[in-house]
């Protein structure tokens, strides 16, 4: 197999986390794997990814269309606005069918036998000769606790709609999500298939930095998410805040987007703008750091987005993870706990549950109801006062030999290569 995977767009965080894993894995049971990304992205990935023989890098080349730089030209000039919004339908189609017959060339160029598409939200699915894949990980638009504007949820929901007919397989992160799709587009069931996400390993150079014990001996929560309302981390404020009042010693951690702000006071929130429930979010957020300034400065460290090794340094010295979401697609931070041995104090999510039975750790993961925070604070201060240990290396191994990244890529493989 040759597999071309277009990144047109990418998010730092889980989802990178994920492609990246991937594509590690396919490097060692594909012939070639050809990466289209935007030219800006190239060094990243290459920096980011092993050096492997069967990866290759390639970007998304402009190619000139006469007609369309014709019209755009022709149009540029005018300041009536129902041309201007016409000019920008024009130069998205222009970098559209550019990216597509880039695309097309290299699929030509290095005899690709398939695509696989890991991000697709808002994008066009290309025509192509070879089968097509994509993967779908979420249908937050239409099932995260938000009320988002129609006309946004329309442009998701045509997207999917698109990609669905369009693609040949697609790839679900969860049950619930393939759950999810088919409920909104029901028809498209057969060619949906779930193939879990699994526990990211630990890179050689951080384990070399593994400890197995957090050296300060204070109990230390750890959330790696970007501050957002369907993460929650203001239930997770709430509840740390009435364990603090217990004068019980203890810290929280955080990682990720606007973390850092949200614990210095300076709110901010760059995702969910669009959304009928972000100002009230906020004016919460504010309210509850205002009343409780002092506690939150001495309890919680908001340390904002950080690379791999910030992440990894946390897992390796936190007590226990804590997930409080009310929504997820998957959910990588509780399969990444379960990787590393550690405790974990979660959200019940279906999806959560999904990984629990996957790996058998009931006994390392506590649930408690989304959204409650006294149910939260509860689970906090009993692992203050009982603290649970971290799976000892032998047992952490056998619990991620039950789903690994490599399990997931075959399938990903066998999947496509039954496509012809």
């Amino acid at each position: 197999m040759k597999l071309i995977i277009p990144i047109e767009y990418y998010r730092s965080g889980g989802v990178e986390r994920v492609i990246i894993s991937l594509i590690e894995e396919f490097s060692k049971n594909i012939e070639q794997i050809i990466i289209v990304l935007p030219k800006k992205d190239i060094y990243y990935f290459q920096k980011i990814l092993p050096s492997s023989e069967s990866i290759v890098y390639e970007s998304f080349v402009p190619t000139k269309n006469m007609l369309l730089s014709f019209l755009r030209i022709l149009i540029s000039g005018s300041k009536i606005f129902k041309i201007k919004q016409l000019e920008k339908k024009i130069k998205k189609f222009r970098n559209q069918q550019s990216k597509h017959n880039a695309l097309n060339g290299l699929i030509e160029k290095y005899q690709a036998t398939h695509c696989l598409y890991v991000l697709t939200n808002r994008l066009t699915p290309p025509n192509l000769k070879i089968p097509l894949g994509m993967i779908a990980h979420d249908v937050f638009w239409r099932f995260a606790p938000m009320t988002y504007p129609e006309d946004y949820v329309r442009e998701y929901d045509q997207s999917l709609l698109v990609w669905l007919k369009k693609s040949d397989l697609v790839f679900t992160v969860s049950e619930k999500t393939k759950t999810d799709i088919i409920s909104v587009f029901p028809g498209f069931s057969s060619k949906i298939k779930p193939i879990p996400n699994a526990g990211v390993a630990i890179r050689k150079t951080e384990r070399d930095r593994e400890t197995t014990v957090n050296s300060s001996h204070l109990i230390t929560f750890y959330f790696p998410s970007s501050f957002g309302i369907y993460k929650d981390h203001l239930t997770l404020l709430r509840s740390g805040i009435r364990v603090a009042q217990k004068k019980l010693q203890f810290q929280v951690v955080l990682t990720g987007k606007e973390t850092d702000a949200l614990v210095n006071g300076r709110l901010s929130l760059s995702q969910q703008s669009s959304t009928q429930e972000y100002s009230n979010y906020l004016n919460q957020c504010h309210q509850v750091y205002s009343e409780n300034r002092d506690v939150i400065e001495q309890y919680f460290n908001g340390l904002g987005y950080g690379e791999y090794e910030q992440v990894e340094y946390w897992y390796q010295h936190c007590s226990c993870v804590i997930i409080p979401s009310q929504y997820e697609g998957f959910g990588l931070a509780l399969s990444e706990a379960i990787s590393r041995g550690l405790p974990v104090i979660a959200s019940d999510l279906e999806v959560f549950q999904e990984q629990v039975r996957l790996y058998q750790c009931f006994d390392q993961v506590e649930f408690f109801p989304p959204g409650d925070a006294e149910a939260l604070a509860a689970c906090m201060e009993r692992f203050v006062h009982h603290p649970k240990s971290k799976l000892n290396p032998e047992k952490t191994q056998e619990k991620l030999s039950l789903w690994t990244w490599k399990d997931a890529a075959q399938q990903y493989i066998s999947l496509l290569e039954s496509i012809v």
